[in-house]
């Protein structure tokens, strides 16, 4: 037995609802077609609100003790060095910069506001790393020749911490949003034939 042929034509042919393959049209935001708008809107909020966090963390930490000096011969603190004065408050216009941009990402997301804000983090915490983490680890002779040299050695303090993490935050609040703001890769289309 064979099939009738009004059924063979209609598969050959390719016309008709049975004959096309249906793809779904992706969207180039970061929530789901379902979801709209709306998750599109408290995603950039939640992002905004990171973003604004490492910012605060970052400003915060220029305020606070980096390091403190120890002597080897007495048990309180000879000296304490702040974190913004250890180098020149290079991160206070970087945060300034990342709350700036946190704002624009709560009006409009955006990747080039996403990029700013992993950048910035990557600037603070090259600084944090590279700048203050040696001279909170830091030992050698204090003093003078009048009064004697003292063996001493720093021991880190909050601000140090407080910066790392805010710098953290920063480039979590960039990266992961650029993750979730790119488009899925569209399937390749498949034309009938």
């Amino acid at each position: 037995m064979s099939a009738p042929p009004e059924a063979n034509s209609e598969y050959s042919r390719g016309s008709g609802a049975s004959g096309r393959l249906l793809l779904p049209r992706w969207q180039a935001s970061s929530a789901p077609a379902a979801a709209g708008p709306e998750a599109a809107g408290r995603v950039g909020a939640a992002l905004a609100a990171g973003a604004l966090l490492g910012a605060l963390l970052v400003i915060v930490a220029q305020f606070t003790a980096l390091y403190h000096l120890h002597s080897a011969s007495s048990a309180a603190a000879v000296k304490t060095v702040g974190t913004g004065a250890n180098h020149a408050w290079a991160p206070i216009p970087l945060a300034l910069v990342a709350a700036a941009l946190a704002y624009a990402l709560h009006r409009q997301p955006s990747r080039a506001a996403l990029a700013g804000l992993a950048a910035l983090g990557v600037a603070t915490l090259l600084i944090a790393l590279i700048g203050d983490l040696p001279d909170a680890h830091s030992s050698g002779l204090i003093g003078s020749s009048g009064i004697g040299y003292v063996q001493a050695s720093a021991s880190p303090s909050a601000g140090l911490y407080i910066e790392t993490l805010g710098a953290v935050v920063l480039l979590l609040a960039g990266g992961v949003g650029l993750l979730m703001l790119t488009p899925p890769k569209r399937p390749p289309t498949r034309t009938a034939v």
